[in-house]
């Protein structure tokens, strides 16, 4: 967790786009995995503006990545509620549906945890244009912080964790694409660390595969629930209009509690989310 009167992970915005993503790198390549740009001029942009400002400004960090339905995707895509949730009346899941268009509490994972059409998602970027009136407040949990818990505590967990689960992905896969992707949750093997944390996803995925979570599936899933949800472990950034929040995707995972908006008081949350790719050395944008 970060200290309280540590502000080193803020940075003030400037238009020179170029040098305020050198800021931003260093702090997501080093401590703490993410930065909070604040200050961007967001007042006059409609949300349609933004979702072309917001990818235009973030282009020095990465390469934005195309997201949302197939024949409708864009680089700037818009988190607000839209009436979707992601519970039927029973309390199950309902499937295709983007839970980043609903006020429901959701919880810590991260957003590219099923390669969105195809997709290695390096970094992500939250550009806040306008707040709820009730709740919305964002977590944000290291992950090597929840590896090291993981290893000292739950070390058999852990081990199961970093094998094979199937993850369904049907709101995230184009035409031809499997509805259903199997990786670990921790992947260790490569040359960088991948994670794909989201409960949710690993639930749906045995009414595709007819494969039943067991239960050592299920005690792993526990532990980590249970280290996700340590406050010790967490910090809790508030996002208001004009900030622009940007992790390390593998490195940082995030929650955002439910909210409720009031339209008539002008108060609803609504920000634009940006995907994007590490470029490779001696790329340019």
């Amino acid at each position: 967790m970060l200290g309280g009167a540590d502000y080193s992970w803020q940075i003030p915005y400037t238009d020179d786009h170029h040098a305020l993503a050198g800021q931003i790198m260093r702090r997501l390549d080093g401590f703490p995995g993410f930065a909070l740009v604040t200050g961007v001029p967001v007042d006059d942009l409609t949300p349609e503006q933004a979702c072309v400002f917001a990818p235009e400004l973030l282009k020095s960090v990465g390469d934005p990545l195309l997201q949302g339905p197939e024949g409708a995707m864009t680089l700037g895509w818009l988190v607000r509620d839209e009436g979707s949730s992601r519970f039927r009346s029973d309390g199950t899941y309902r499937a295709g549906v983007y839970t980043s268009k609903s006020a429901d509490d959701l919880d810590i994972h991260n957003d590219g945890a099923m390669s969105p059409h195809g997709h290695e998602v390096d970094m992500f970027g939250l550009l806040c244009l306008g707040a709820a009136s009730a709740g919305g407040e964002s977590t944000l949990i290291r992950t090597p912080a929840v590896i090291d818990v993981l290893r000292r505590e739950h070390p058999r967990e852990f081990e199961r964790l970093c094998q094979p689960y199937a993850f369904e992905r049907s709101h995230v896969a184009q035409s031809g694409q499997a509805p259903v992707m199997w990786a670990p949750i921790f992947d260790l093997g490569g040359a960088r660390l991948r994670v794909r944390c989201n409960r949710q996803r690993v639930e749906m995925a045995p009414a595709i595969t007819g494969v039943p979570l067991d239960a050592g599936d299920l005690a792993a899933l526990d532990a980590l629930d249970e280290v996700l949800g340590r406050r010790d472990l967490q910090s809790r950034p508030t996002l208001a209009p004009g900030d622009l929040l940007v992790a390390n995707h593998p490195a940082v995972l995030h929650r955002r509690r439910a909210f409720t908006d009031d339209p008539a008081a002008g108060q609803r949350r609504c920000l634009v989310r940006v995907l994007l790719a590490r470029r490779e050395a001696g790329g340019h944008s």
